[in-house]
């Protein structure tokens, strides 16, 4: 037989002798005979990972909170600054494209918010933000605003309303104004993808000729996709040959013009001035009165078009934040040291926002492309066309092949399409009954499919088109007619900031008396 030995049971601990009077208040003997004890190793080395992991945490949002408020002292004094009931805050623009490889496209919009917005706010300057949703929106939105000043200035479209002098409101702008309030702003580019796609929009906006008329881009494209014969009944081609694509299927017929680089800097008020007049600057920097050019072409009205403007107008200056956005698996090493190391981006975005508040047009230098002529189309390009180069390193690897897989999307689009459409139409001409997985899904009709087909084409051709604006093997656009019309804000030295108001001293009770009483005190020290 075998006994089992039991481990002898260790004595209960007694409460001791200074505890012993709160078990009559009710307090359980258990919890006044506890003795602490120290945990075992391996509690001990997760409690001081823990702590050690939270004291950075809080390190680093402590450190973030001091440079913050530190940047904002800087500033603040701007906002105590009184203003006339009429005038109006200054007001930059902040652009933000959508970072390749992630799917959220407002990410450049939460770092601005997060990191340059407190800075603008304490100084009280005014801010609005355009964000590109897709691939090239931004670019294509920026482009299209172009073109409609472009017709504005030539006096083809009237200002918007909340430009024209003369209304009612006593705040609104005369377009001179306008032009002029937007020149003392500034345009914030907030990463690389910013500023490809602002560039190519300054190139396609004022260095091709457009219509004297607003085009309307869905328009041509429903009208170039009812041509192809996708729909026809027994096309040659079914389909569309999805192995080419269109470059820029939202570009008008555009002639190409040599632009001569900008001579000066040039005010766009005095373009706007003379623009309401009737005269815009020809690309050789003459005037001549827009109706007397247009008169002279002797074309149809639907082929009236504006020459490319060259120098263009003077642009805001420029400020460029630096937003490195780290998308897929490998960086995420990368992404958790920079979750416990965020002063460095506060610094950042609060050196990006001092350099907004304090700098003007008038100290701001002027944009630093490189000599002439040595400017090359692939990156590097040097100097202020490499901002954020380094960006690009951390696309990740799926962007690249975004070309790849729109061609395959297309491809299995249209060979379903057939199929689809094929299926309707039998339906719809009572040939043959809808079986029984069609009547729980019934087949879209044919003018489902031709919106649904507009819609796929659309976005896909936007891609293809933003992809090329963004591909890590193109560089910036730029052109020669923009020297002396593009400036960049200056960094701002450690010691420079806005003096604040000096708030009135209190009043002493010596001070707080009546001259009788100075009298009355006066006679009874004599006394």
């Amino acid at each position: 037989m075998s006994t089992e030995t039991k481990a002898p049971a260790q004595p209960k601990r007694s409460v001791p002798p200074s505890l012993r009077p709160l078990v009559w208040l009710g307090i359980p003997e258990s919890v006044l005979a506890w003795k602490p004890r120290l945990p075992s190793r391996n509690w001990c080395i997760f409690l001081a990972s823990v702590a050690a992991v939270g004291y950075l945490y809080y390190d680093d949002r402590r450190q973030c909170k001091k440079i913050l408020e530190e940047y904002k002292d800087r500033v603040r004094g701007l906002s105590e600054h009184s203003m006339h009931p009429l005038e109006q805050p200054r007001k930059v623009l902040v652009y933000t494209a959508k970072y390749p490889g992630d799917d959220n496209y407002d990410v450049g919009t939460i770092y601005f918010k997060r990191y340059v917005k407190p800075i603008l706010v304490a100084a009280a300057v005014d801010y609005e933000i355009l964000s590109g949703t897709s691939y090239g929106n931004l670019a294509r939105e920026l482009r299209n605003r172009i073109h409609d000043r472009r017709r504005n200035l030539a006096g083809l479209e009237p200002w918007t309303t909340n430009t024209v002098a003369g209304t009612s409101l006593p705040t609104t702008l005369s377009p001179a104004q306008f032009l002029q309030r937007e020149l003392e702003g500034a345009v914030v580019l907030v990463g690389r993808p910013a500023l490809k796609e602002w560039a190519w929009a300054l190139k396609e906006g004022w260095g091709s000729s457009i219509p004297a008329k607003p085009v309307d881009y869905s328009e041509k494209l429903a009208s170039e996709l009812s041509e192809d014969g996708a729909f026809e009944e027994e096309p040659e081609e079914p389909g569309i040959d999805s192995s080419s694509t269109i470059d820029n299927i939202d570009e008008p017929a555009a002639s190409s013009v040599t632009a001569t680089p900008g001579q000066g800097f040039a005010l766009p008020t005095q373009i706007g001035l003379q623009s309401l007049q009737g005269r815009s600057l020809s690309p050789l920097g003459s005037t001549q009165p827009v109706a007397a050019r247009i008169k002279a072409t002797e074309v149809s009205p639907s082929e009236q078009s504006l020459p490319p403007v060259s120098p263009i107008p003077a642009q805001p200056p420029i400020c460029f934040v630096d937003f490195t956005n780290l998308v897929g698996f490998v960086n995420i090493p990368r992404r958790i040291a920079r979750f416990f190391y965020r002063r460095e981006d506060v610094r950042r975005g609060a050196e990006a926002g001092l350099r907004i508040v304090l700098g003007t047009k008038n100290d701001a230098r002027e944009f630093n492309p490189g000599d002439p002529g040595t400017i090359s189309r692939e990156p590097p390009q040097g100097n202020d066309l490499d901002w954020g180069l380094e960006e690009e390193s951390f696309y990740p690897n799926s962007f690249s092949k975004t070309l790849e897989n729109v061609k395959r999307w297309r491809e299995n689009y249209y060979n379903e399409l057939r199929t689809e459409l094929k299926a309707s139409r039998e339906i719809a001409r009572g040939i043959r009954e809808p079986t029984k997985a069609e009547k729980r899904d019934m087949p879209k009709s044919e003018i489902e499919l031709r919106s649904q087909r507009f819609d796929k084409e659309q976005m896909w051709r936007n891609t293809e088109q933003g992809f090329k604006i963004l591909d890590p093997h193109t560089g910036v656009e730029w052109d020669e007619s923009w020297r002396g019309s593009l400036r960049v804000l200056r960094d701002r030295p450690d010691d420079e900031r806005i003096p604040r108001k000096e708030q009135p001293q209190e009043v002493s009770s010596d001070a707080a008396t009546t001259p009788e009483q100075t009298a009355e005190k006066a006679a009874e020290t004599a006394s």
